[in-house]
Parts: C-alpha cells; sequence; structure tokens
C-alpha cells in the first residue's frame, strides 16, 4: 500500500492553483517565498506534488512535522531553523555539518515592540557561532545592526583577542535573520558567554535612527570533540614568511593555527603586510572558504602574530590540504590623529613610487598531510 506522501506524489497541479493555508503572516511569506522559488514549470509532476505534500505536512504538524517527513528539502525551507544554509545563500560547503551539531538554543527577548531569538549555537573549542531571528514591529532597513556603539558580547573568564564575521538578512516582512562567528585565541572544553545587545541600527543608511532596548543572553555552550595535528611546515618569499603550526579538526569543523614574520625592509615599505587564509583545497578538488579569520598581534605589532582560520567540515576522504598562501600589501589607508587642541591631522601613510599603493604576492603552497 502507498503511504500518504507517495500518494501526494501521484498528484498533478498547477502551481498558479496553489493557495496558501492558514497561517501566520511569518509562514505564509516564507511558504510563498521558498516553494514558488524551488518548482519549476519545466519539472517533473513528482517535484509539484512535493509542494502539496510541503503544504499538508504543515496543515497537519506544523513546521516541525516537515523536517521528519522530509529532512532533504528542510535546507530551502528556513522555518525548520536552517539559518545557516539560508545565511549561506543555499549553497554547500562551509556550513554542511552546523545544522547538525549546533546546540538549539530558543531564548527569546523582545524590547520595545522588537523580539529576539537566539536559534542555535555551536562551539568548536575556539570558534563560536550563533543564528538569530529578528521579529520587529516597524522596518529595521536593510542591513540591521546590533550595538552601533559598545560591547555586546563578554566571555566569561575570557581577556585575549578575539576576531570574526557577522552577516545578516531580510527573511520577510519585518523578519531577519543573521549569523555571527568569533574566534577566540585559546582552546576551551567549553564556554560560556553573554550577549547584551542594547540598541539596533540600519547599517545600510547614514541617517539611520539608533532604536534603543533590552535583548539580554546567557548561554553555555560544550566544545564539540577536538583533534590537533601539528604541521610546523613554513614557506616564505621576498621578506614574508608563513609558518603553518597545527590543524584541529571536529566533526563539523578545522582550523588552521599559524604565524608570519615580517622583513624589516618590507615593514618600512607597507602600512599593511597581512597573510589571512581565506581559502583551501583538498586532493579530492574540494575547496574550502573561511567562515571566520582572527589574528592576535605579536610584540612586532600589526606585522607579527598569531592567526587562526576557520573552515566547515572536512571531507572525511580527503588525504591532504593545500594552501597557497597569498600576501596582500597596501599603503591605502586613512588614519587620522589629535593635534593635541582638538584638530585632526592626516597621518595616512605616504603613497609614492616607493611605497605603492596596494601590491600582492603569492608564495609557494604548503601540503598537509592529514592523519586519520
Amino acid at each position: 500500500m502507498k503511504d500518504i506522501y507517495e500518494i501526494l506524489n501521484d498528484i498533478e497541479i498547477d502551481e498558479d492553483e496553489m493557495e496558501i493555508i492558514d497561517a501566520t503572516d511569518i509562514e505564509k511569506a516564507k511558504v510563498k517565498k521558498y516553494l514558488k522559488k524551488s518548482i519549476n514549470k519545466d519539472k517533473s509532476y513528482r517535484n509539484k506534488g512535493i509542494a502539496i505534500a510541503v503544504l499538508c505536512c504543515l496543515l497537519i504538524g506544523g513546521a516541525g512535522t516537515l523536517g521528519v517527513a522530509y529532512p532533504s528539502y528542510a535546507a530551502e525551507i528556513p522555518i525548520v531553523g536552517d539559518i545557516f544554509r539560508f545565511i549561506d545563500n543555499g549553497r554547500t560547503g562551509a556550513y554542511d555539518k552546523y545544522k547538525e551539531y549546533a546546540d538549539v538554543v530558543g531564548a527569546t527577548q523582545e524590547s520595545n515592540g522588537i523580539k529576539v531569538t537566539i536559534k542555535e549555537a555551536i562551539f568548536d573549542g575556539k570558534t563560536l557561532t550563533y543564528t538569530y531571528e529578528i521579529i520587529s514591529d516597524k522596518d529595521l532597513g536593510d542591513n540591521p545592526f546590533f550595538n552601533m556603539n559598545g560591547p555586546r558580547l563578554t566571555i566569561k573568564d575570557y581577556n585575549g583577542g578575539s576576531g570574526g564575521s557577522s552577516g545578516v538578512k531580510r527573511f520577510a516582512e519585518n523578519t531577519y535573520v543573521g549569523e555571527e562567528t568569533i574566534t577566540i585565541d585559546e582552546e576551551r572544553k567549553a564556554i560560556s558567554f553573554e550577549l547584551n545587545f542594547t540598541n539596533i541600527g540600519d547599517m545600510s543608511s547614514e541617517n539611520s535612527r539608533e532604536i534603543k532596548g533590552n535583548w539580554k543572553f546567557k548561554i553555555n555552550l560544550k566544545a564539540l570533540d577536538n583533534v590537533k595535528q601539528i604541521i610546523n611546515k613554513t614557506t616564505e618569499k621576498n621578506g614574508v614568511q608563513l609558518n603553518i603550526e597545527s590543524i584541529s579538526k571536529t566533526s563539523a569543523t578545522f582550523t588552521l593555527n599559524y604565524s608570519q614574520e615580517i622583513s624589516k625592509d618590507l615593514q618600512e615599505k607597507y602600512f599593511i603586510v597581512d597573510i589571512p587564509i581565506e581559502e583551501v583545497k583538498d586532493d579530492l578538488g574540494n575547496v574550502y572558504k573561511a567562515t571566520s579569520v582572527s589574528t592576535n598581534e605579536g610584540s612586532e605589532g600589526r606585522y607579527a602574530g598569531k592567526s587562526m582560520s576557520s573552515f566547515g567540515e572536512l571531507n572525511p576522504n580527503a588525504t591532504k590540504l593545500i594552501i597557497t598562501p597569498k600576501v596582500h600589501l597596501s599603503n591605502d589607508v586613512h588614519q587620522e590623529s589629535g593635534d593635541g587642541e582638538g584638530k585632526a591631522v592626516d597621518t595616512s601613510p605616504t603613497i609614492d613610487e616607493n611605497h605603492p599603493k596596494n601590491n600582492e604576492i603569492t608564495l609557494d603552497d604548503i601540503v598537509i598531510e592529514l592523519k586519520k
């Protein structure tokens, strides 16, 4: 006997005849946006039948039922919570395993007509990533940003450096989803942190109105199991030296730890000399894009120090990683400092024939033999 989904898949419909079921405004917007995108007039009747099954799942059991009945379609419909994939524009790669291993937080705070929910969070020992949803009673613009002034994240018992990245997207009318990644410079088995959002504004607008509020969260996470491999491989060219110190691997991520040394001649020639490892590839042809790059300056300031680049899941069949480091050199920096009398003085670096505006050096490959 056919089950309910086989029966539904045998039904042929025209997507123009689709009707939105009774649901919240947010659910309606999500279903409209993602189901209509997934249906193509040239696709077979089975794909159209799947659309009916999806709508029936929503009618019978809500968004949670959908994730169980049709897990392969979960990434296409963020009402089941896969913000990681939505932020990454639906691509496979960096965030493939984040959803599987992330802890569901589900904490909500509402203030001044704006509801903020921390959805999921994951910690691999050095890099913390969390997702959130914003539902507002007003338009927050194209790029809402928390805490225009002042800190918003505090890690318990930690005074070291950190770096990371963030992104937020409009999902529906007055509804946004976002993701933030923070990498710290020490390895931990667990992390306790506090998010304290005190205001929100639109970063895409010069005349953004800042909305005050109080959205506060306390979150505790255990780190994913971590395997560390010492590398200590160096490549050097034209006064730049890069050393890959180690690689740390978890079920969902891997992190490269590295350091750089810059010659005095190059320091005098360029204001910025940086080697961010933003992409690596393996011996199977897979390319990995960094989700976070963090640098902790050393005794020589911006010219030396230790850095970390975090990536998504490493293919378990890969035996080698190939790194092609690119050195970014620049004097294209605007700087100002006070003159002691309240006036700003332009202290930007000189740009002339001995101090080029920008340049790039590609170092020789470093090949890492991965241990199983």
